[in-house]
């Protein structure tokens, strides 16, 4: 693999046909691509599939970088591509200087793009308590106390926050109420109902408090001030995250 002896980053040139990642392989790196074009192939049972393509601009790898999980898709070369490393202690360093916030965004947001590749989603890193901050946009005020069986939201209805649980847990429900069948569970320091919050879609299930739960409530600007606080390279990644997301749910209506 060429590259340059120079200090700094590590910029390659890989030809046409190489496989930069495979999917669920772990991952310590990433690449910021300068020039060349590549693809992006998912398996499922039911095969192998082409995502799409990116090229000059494109970051590919970071989100087993971010959220410590495998990779969710194999990347190879179409042509010959010229590229920038970004190591696993790069993209750290990056969210260290992010507000707390940043990460459950990112990591929400990495998480749903793994649930509608069919895979399933990475432990979130870290626990509630890293959360709070003295920095008055990264500090949480609105700390509340909900009984069990609170409907936090139901099928087709906005979501005007998002919520970080500190105690308790909460059950994601197919439908509306209590009877359809739990797909998804949040425990201390897991964040949900983000998704909706950023993407402005209506949710397509109940989220319905298991046990009684303490969870700090999270409003649309917060997220927005934490978005805006980000280094330009995570803020992109978020922004490309939840437009992919967006548009993924619309094609999932239209479908249906």
């Amino acid at each position: 693999m060429p590259q340059s002896d120079a200090p700094g980053p590590k910029r390659h040139s890989m030809p046409a046909g190489m496989v930069f990642m495979r999917q669920g392989e772990r991952g310590d790196r990433a690449w910021l691509i300068e020039s060349g074009e590549l693809e992006i192939l998912l398996t499922t049972p039911t095969g192998t599939r082409r995502l799409g393509t990116v090229g000059k601009g494109a970051v590919v790898g970071e989100m087993a970088l971010i959220d410590d999980g495998e990779r969710s898709a194999t990347v190879r070369s179409l042509t010959e591509v010229t590229c920038v490393e970004v190591t696993r202690e790069a993209f750290r360093g990056l969210l260290k200087r992010s507000p707390p916030l940043a990460s459950y965004i990112l990591q929400g947001l990495i998480a749903a793009i793994r649930r509608d590749y069919g895979l399933a989603p990475t432990e979130r890193i870290g626990n509630a308590v890293d959360f709070r901050s003295t920095t008055s946009f990264q500090k949480v005020v609105d700390r509340r106390m909900f009984r069990e069986g609170y409907v936090f939201y139901n099928p087709n209805e906005p979501v005007s926050a998002a919520y970080l649980i500190q105690s308790g847990r909460v059950g994601v429900r197919r439908g509306f109420g209590t009877l359809g069948d739990e797909v998804a569970s949040f425990g201390p320091g897991q964040l949900f109902g983000e998704i909706f919050l950023l993407t402005g879609q209506a949710p397509d299930v109940t989220a319905i408090a298991s046990v009684g739960s303490i969870c700090e409530v999270i409003d649309k600007k917060s997220f927005d001030d934490a978005l805006s606080a980000m280094p330009p390279i995570l803020k992109s990644l978020a922004r490309i995250y939840i437009d992919q997301l967006t548009k993924s749910s619309r094609r999932r209506s239209a479908e249906g």
